[in-house]
């Protein structure tokens, strides 16, 4: 499946209102950041946390742009932040099709 590049264009970078110029401003379109809780990486089986700057695959290109680990007296904290920057989709695909096209998932509740 081809993977396909999510970077803004220096024009719609330039469009935006948070960018005051088009080098200050974000590279990539707000929502396309994944914020994965302890929880979340629990489940995916993410047991030492990831280097800022790896890349990773997700049916989609990131960069781990943030990563967050502390303790305190309510226990530990961890996070990890992915910048999506290359995004595939298929749409209209139901279970069965995830599992005959090899994106199946696996539930671990």
């Amino acid at each position: 499946m081809k993977l396909t590049d999510m970077k803004m264009s220096k024009k719609k970078k330039a469009e935006t209102e948070a960018a005051p110029s088009p080098s200050s401003g974000p590279d990539y379109p707000y929502g396309l950041v994944l914020n994965l809780d302890k929880d979340s990486l629990k489940k995916l089986g993410m047991d030492e946390m990831p280097d800022v700057g790896e890349m990773c695959m997700i049916h989609a290109r990131g960069e781990i742009t943030r990563v967050s680990q502390s303790a305190g007296e309510n226990g530990e904290d961890k996070s990890v932040e992915i910048q999506i920057t290359k995004l595939s989709v298929m749409p209209g695909m139901d279970d069965r099709e995830d599992v005959e096209s090899g994106f199946a998932s696996v539930d671990k509740d």
